[in-house]
């Protein structure tokens, strides 16, 4: 069974290809290719399996100039704790 993390971004502007990139504790998701921003906007889904998705671990999420196969500099990034909210995967904001 997989959690499905939605995360929202909002930018500016025109922006040439992007990848993200994220981790949560010892798993690493794969480099992936971020859609357009749609009205300066988009989700993000990470894909985590549930074992994995535990209180309390860091998550961190970047987004990439450049694509997947070539990411260049790190435009952006952000970090959360994991927690659950009943049988719900939740994030809690971490202060930089």
């Amino acid at each position: 069974m997989l959690v499905r993390v939605p995360i929202h971004l909002v930018g500016e502007g025109e922006r040439t290809e992007a990848t993200f990139r994220y981790r949560l504790g010892s798993f690493v998701g794969r480099d992936t290719t971020l859609a357009p921003l749609v009205a300066g906007h988009t989700t993000l889904r990470l894909r985590i399996p549930q074992e994995l998705f535990r209180s309390r671990e860091r998550l961190v999420v970047e987004v990439l100039e450049g694509s997947a196969t070539d990411p260049d500099k790190i435009l952006w990034t952000k970090h959360w704790d994991a927690s659950w909210r009943g049988k719900a995967p939740a994030l809690e904001p971490v202060s930089e």
